[in-house]
């Protein structure tokens, strides 16, 4: 379903998305990285998450692994801040881009295939306004995240 989901969001637009993400990459190459990560991200989203760097660490430590972020890079808590604040003028172009591609697909919701992009939408303008200081993971890893840090929260383990 993943699969098929993805597909459909290519032909539907993703491919523009994924270009504006690496073109937004490109200029401001120091932190090309990250962003050429959430690039992809738009590129292929369905199938994946993004949590945030602190729901990450405290899930860590409930837990005493580090096989979460192996693959992922982040900065620290400072750096992201500043980041992000650079970052919300590309951001926020991004994030309209989003915005107006969740309303088409809304618009043409009687094609029953674009309703499962207009959520992917939403997901992704939280990360084009403020892309720095979270992580993106496969679904199942952010799910058990989530779920041991509110039973952390409750005290069940």
């Amino acid at each position: 379903m993943r699969l098929l989901g993805n597909i459909l969001w290519l032909l539907l637009g993703g491919w523009a998305l994924f270009l504006a993400y690496t073109l937004a990459a490109i200029i401001f190459f120091p932190i090309f990285l990250p962003i050429f990560r959430i690039a992809l991200f738009a590129l292929w989203p369905f199938g994946q998450n993004v949590i945030s760097k602190s729901e990450l660490e405290a899930y860590k430590r409930l837990t005493d692994t580090e096989h979460v972020s192996s693959k992922v890079h982040t900065f620290g808590r400072g750096v992201g801040t500043v980041l992000n604040i650079l970052w919300i003028p590309v951001g926020l172009i991004l994030a309209i881009l989003h915005f107006f591609a969740s309303i088409m697909n809304l618009v043409f919701f009687w094609l029953i295939v674009t309703i499962p992009n207009i959520p992917a939408h939403w997901k992704l303008m939280g990360v084009a306004i403020f892309p720095f200081n979270k992580v993106i993971v496969p679904s199942e890893i952010a799910e058990e995240v989530r779920i041991k840090l509110k039973k952390g929260k409750l005290g069940i383990k």
